[in-house]
């Protein structure tokens, strides 16, 4: 245990009772934290200890597995609980946030057992479901004790559903609704940066992809090219496997029509690469999206995203991230949003040209960014697209208007897309105020007004419009 965890008594403090309630809580949390330390290694050893390939486990072997990981959350639960005691000083109470002690309890308490019972399905199941139904009720306790832990908590209650639903195939659509409902309410706590603490878990994601063989599967091309694009490897891999990903993706878009908007979380993931998945290499621009509008001076001295179409010269902000994956970056969006576009006329690749039109409009707010990206933009088929969606039933009003497109009843619907991007630091200001307060579409369903359709190709005419009018 670190100094940094015993907070010095002022010397101020004149009530000598006040300074020894304060060295007991310190001694106390210090006790806890080494058996919670002790807890963590041992979970740690038999997690290295695991099988490296999918083989028979006994039942026996499940139980000694999962008794040490719940006695870890029990342990965490224990150090909680004593660092939030009424006699608590504020820096003890801040202890658990200062250590990561969540995000530690996820990455060894959580994850690790749930992947393990997860790669050994179905001989799994019962154990699994059994630590899911632990793992929910220790979580559900901590929100009890302190709500506000949801913005951390609400996260990993998704999470935890997800592999719910990877046991129960048969009640999938009912544990997907239940998931939804937790990060949503992630977003709520948090709107301008949900999933704040997915980068505990992200490096353990990806790891699983090390080596990874595949035949020609989209998903696998398109996950292994994200990898590369976070870690910075080769190059001419990732050409490669951007390049396969994309002459996949029509067989993808073509498939029956479907509501799990996969087209959309694609373009989001893109559109997170082309920001830096949010690492604090890029502070400036996002900086940037946080105001409605950039300023004369903030054009001058914002960083351009250059790319090999605009200028070999990296700025200072492709120095640090180097220059050839964030044209790599910029390329795999671009040229995603290529292929939509080419298959429009497919249902599937329509939220996903929503959302990149979104992001284009907020884009065009700012100059120096539009110019670092305009060259890779595919403008002709966005064109091509936007005339596409004019008919009989087309509302000029609504697309010529300069407010967020509103229906018939002088209310705007939501789309299942915008609950997937609310968050970002990029859509912040798409949505009018108070968007989200009722997810009915402000009390009226978005059957009793227009259908998906007809509500989602206004949205697009209506951001092709404003674009044009920035630009």
């Amino acid at each position: 245990m670190t100094s940094r965890l015993l907070p010095s008594t002022s010397r101020n403090e004149g009530v000598t009772g006040r300074i020894d309630q304060t060295k007991a809580d310190i001694a106390t949390l210090r006790q806890q934290y080494a058996k919670l330390i002790l807890w963590e290694k041992k979970c740690i050893w038999f997690d290295k200890k695991k099988p490296q390939s999918k083989i028979h486990i006994p039942f026996h072997r499940w139980q000694a597995l999962l008794a040490i990981h719940k006695h870890l959350l029990q342990e965490h639960e224990h150090f909680f609980s004593i660092s939030q005691m009424p006699s608590a000083r504020a820096a003890i109470r801040d202890v658990p946030y200062d250590y990561a002690m969540f995000n530690r309890m996820w990455r060894y308490g959580i994850y690790s057992p749930l992947e393990l019972l997860h790669q050994n399905l179905p001989g799994s199941l019962g154990p699994m479901l059994h630590f899911i139904y632990h793992v929910s009720s220790t979580l559900n306790r901590f929100l009890e004790f302190d709500p506000a832990l949801g913005v951390i908590l609400y996260e990993q209650l998704g999470d935890v559903t997800r592999y719910h639903m990877a046991a129960q195939r048969q009640h999938r659509k009912h544990l997907a609704g239940i998931s939804r409902y937790w990060y949503r309410k992630a977003a709520d706590q948090i709107p301008i940066s949900p999933l704040c603490h997915s980068w505990a878990t992200i490096d353990i994601f990806f790891d699983h992809w090390k080596g990874f063989t595949f035949q020609r599967d989209m998903a696998a091309h398109f996950v292994i090219a994200h990898r590369l694009l976070l870690d910075n490897f080769s190059a001419e891999r990732l050409k490669a496997l951007t390049n396969d990903f994309l002459s996949l993706f029509p067989m993808h878009i073509q498939r029956p029509t479907s509501r799990n908007q996969h087209e959309v979380y694609i373009m989001s993931c893109n559109i997170a690469s082309v920001l830096g998945y949010g690492t604090p290499v890029y502070p400036q621009v996002a900086d940037l999206f946080s105001k409605k509008q950039s300023s004369d001076a903030a054009i001058e001295s914002a960083p351009a995203m250059e790319t090999e179409y605009v200028s070999n010269s990296p700025t200072e902000l492709c120095s640090q991230l180097k220059l050839n994956q964030a044209f790599q970056a910029i390329r795999l969006t671009f040229q995603t949003l290529f292929v939509l576009l080419r298959y429009s006329n497919f249902p599937n690749a329509i939220p996903g040209i929503h959302i990149s039109l979104a992001f284009l409009w907020r884009v065009s707010f700012h100059r120096s960014v539009m110019e670092s990206l305009e060259a890779t933009v595919p403008w002709q088929a966005v064109a091509g697209f936007l005339n596409s969606l004019f008919s009989h039933n087309t509302v000029f009003s609504r697309i010529q208007d300069e407010k967020f497109p509103i229906g018939e009843y002088e209310t705007a619907p939501q789309l299942p897309e915008d609950f997937l991007i609310r968050g970002q630091v990029w859509s912040q200001f798409y949505y009018p105020n108070n968007f989200f307060k009722d997810t009915s579409g402000y009390g009226i369903s978005i059957d009793e007004m227009d259908s998906e359709e007809v509500v989602r190709r206004h949205r697009c005419l209506w951001l092709g419009v404003q674009i044009a009018k920035v630009s």
